[in-house]
């Protein structure tokens, strides 16, 4: 029998959405609460468990492929301050470049 795989921020976030006084939550499923859950509670989390879907958001996606390639929120900001104070678009439009590739693949 496989064991469900969790995606522990994308589960915290889906927990916290139905107002559940989550405190962590790790791959293997296992959530902790700040408190004892109500049986009401109890059957949201357990319905939101059932139904969480572990795959990544595309934003998650994107922003590792973006890491992976080097593009940094660092060269980024750089690149338009050169734009912006120096007029010089050179490092910002190859940014933008590489990253609509990226995001083509992305979906």
């Amino acid at each position: 029998m496989t064991e469900k795989i969790y995606h522990p921020l994308k589960l915290t976030e889906e927990l916290m959405r139905a107002n559940l006084p989550v405190v962590s939550v790790s791959s293997d499923g296992r959530v902790d609460y700040s408190r004892e859950l109500t049986k009401t509670e109890r059957n949201l989390a357990n319905s939101i468990l059932s139904a969480h879907d572990p795959t990544p958001q595309a934003d998650e996606l994107r922003l590792k492929a973006y890491a992976e390639a080097g593009i940094t929120i660092e060269k980024m900001v750089f690149a338009l301050w050169r734009e912006l104070k120096c007029g010089d678009s050179t490092d910002a439009d190859k940014i933008f470049s590489e990253m609509k590739d990226i995001d083509a693949g992305i979906h």
